[in-house]
């Protein structure tokens, strides 16, 4: 499913990241995504991430059912942000939706037996 991803400057006024489908391109504004997440989804695209979500809208029920692919962790209603648990690809995908303000890396989940 997942083919690639580039990241090219356009004009020197904006950084946009195509992530390639194989039905759809996406761009999403790189601004709206921490820089290490599309490292991370460069090199290793199912690597396990934790991110915080910060959103334009409270997040609603429709908000969060949209939010498809990845776990939701937690939801703080006060600050309109939420936590989110996924694939580093997952996670670069929901910057495409209108609701998404920014995304920021909190972990990368490491499973030990990768690491032997």
């Amino acid at each position: 499913m997942y083919e690639e991803i580039r990241i090219y400057n356009v004009k020197t006024v904006y950084t946009y990241i195509e992530v390639k489908y194989t039905s759809e391109i996406k761009e999403i504004s790189r601004s709206k995504i921490d820089y290490r997440i599309v490292e991370i989804a460069q090199s290793s695209p199912s690597t396990e991430v934790e991110a915080t979500v910060i959103l334009n809208v409270p997040p609603s029920e429709d908000v969060l059912k949209s939010l498809e692919n990845v776990k939701v962790e937690r939801v703080f209603n006060f600050m309109q942000t939420i936590k989110i648990r996924g694939k580093a690809k997952d996670v670069l995908s929901i910057a495409s939706k209108d609701f998404v303000t920014y995304i920021m890396l909190d972990e990368i989940i490491v499973k030990n037996e990768e690491w032997i």
